[in-house]
């Protein structure tokens, strides 16, 4: 490490109260002297760390400071610093106080923090800071901010691979997407800024905006997508809730466009509307939000609970709004009341109103099962 300073020294070397002997009376203890800690001020400092081959590590400057040579350690105020990386600046940091290393293996940082990264237009704010050159690691804790032109975590600790160009953050954690609106309340984040993906992979609820109002919520166990938000992928445990159309969805792996309002299923789902007591299920399905459509594939069933009536099919699809139902492939229809069973290969109509119209083909013919009270 090397440290380029002006020094100014004065010493002062007073030497009191030197007495006589008196051979009849012992001499008191004497007081013990306090060890002082050689320390040195200095003003303008300037540290720097390099290299095998001599390139930089980091630069550190600072305003004042005072410097410990028996520990090796010199702890400054007001500074500012590059880290490098293969040479080259990649961040610039600004702290209110900091202490440097001799060795150069850790640099600390405290008090407003500010971290500017440059490939990747970042600026990370926290109230400590520690920079370890050898290992391509910056640790921020306390209050920290990471932000982007478009999005912003705020957060209880991260840390910064700069190497891979990764940041892990932890804690009570809140997240913000301005573009599209969005907001994420976690407690583990990955956020790969290199190839712009952010990563949960514990329990994470989101909330979707239009302007001020929330249009939807989101709940998984974990999730991944591009940071342009266009798709964001649930898995675990998914429940989303709509406004419009008022209705929630469950099941174990969601693929939500927010771009196109879509949201795909390949695996079971439900999609529950408790204001008309109809709930729908299928092995796979879709729901598109902005055209207020349900489609549900492989096994799919369709329940009224006020009514008790029934339909099954290979394939429903489920006009929201208008609560319209057209079910194809091996269609069964129930009611209870009166109690009566159709089956046959298309089946239109509202489960609400017991008015399904059950219909058939060449190869299947519709078949009536009527039972009386």
């Amino acid at each position: 490490m090397k440290v380029h300073c002006y020094v100014s020294i004065i010493l002062t070397i007073a030497i009191l109260g030197i007495g006589s002997c008196r051979p009849n009376k012992p001499l008191p203890n004497p007081t013990p002297i306090a060890t002082i800690e050689p320390k040195l001020q200095l003003d303008n400092l300037s540290f720097e760390q390099v290299d095998k081959q001599g390139k930089p590590l980091w630069k550190v400057r600072a305003k004042s400071g005072v410097y410990t040579p028996d520990r090796k350690r010199a702890k400054v105020t007001n500074l500012d610093g590059d880290l490098y990386q293969d040479g080259r600046v990649i961040m610039h940091i600004t702290a209110k106080t900091g202490e440097v290393e001799q060795e150069g293996e850790k640099v600390f940082l405290r008090g407003d923090v500010v971290t500017k990264e440059t490939r990747n237009n970042l600026i990370v704010i926290g109230q400590e800071v520690e920079w370890q050159p050898k290992a391509d690691l910056l640790i921020i804790r306390d209050r920290v901010q990471a932000n982007q032109p478009k999005f912003q975590v705020n957060a209880d600790r991260a840390k910064y691979f700069t190497r891979t160009q990764q940041m892990d953050l932890s804690g009570k954690i809140s997240a913000f997407s301005s573009d599209p609106r969005l907001a994420m309340q976690t407690e583990q984040l990955i956020w790969q800024l290199k190839e712009r993906k952010v990563i949960g992979d514990r329990s994470t609820q989101i909330q979707r905006y239009q302007g001020d109002r929330i249009t939807a919520k989101a709940t998984a166990n974990t999730f991944s997508t591009a940071l342009d938000f266009k798709v964001i992928n649930l898995q675990g445990n998914v429940q989303l809730n709509a406004t419009k159309p008022l209705i929630q969805v469950n099941g174990e792996s969601f693929s939500w466009n927010l771009d196109r309002e879509v949201v795909t299923a390949d695996r079971p789902l439900k999609i529950v509307q408790q204001q008309e007591a109809v709930s729908f299920n299928g092995n796979a399905g879709e729901l598109d939000l902005k055209a207020s459509t349900a489609t549900l594939t492989g096994n799919a069933r369709g329940v009224a609970t006020r009514n008790q009536a029934k339909i099954g099919a290979d394939r429903l699809i489920w006009q929201i709004a208008s609560q319209q139902l057209v079910g194809t492939g091996n269609v069964v229809y129930q009611q209870v009341n009166p109690l009566i069973k159709f089956t046959g290969t298309r089946g239109v109509g509202k489960l609400q109103d017991q008015s399904i119209v059950i219909s058939g083909d060449r190869q299947q013919r519709v078949q009536t099962e009527f039972v009386p009270n």
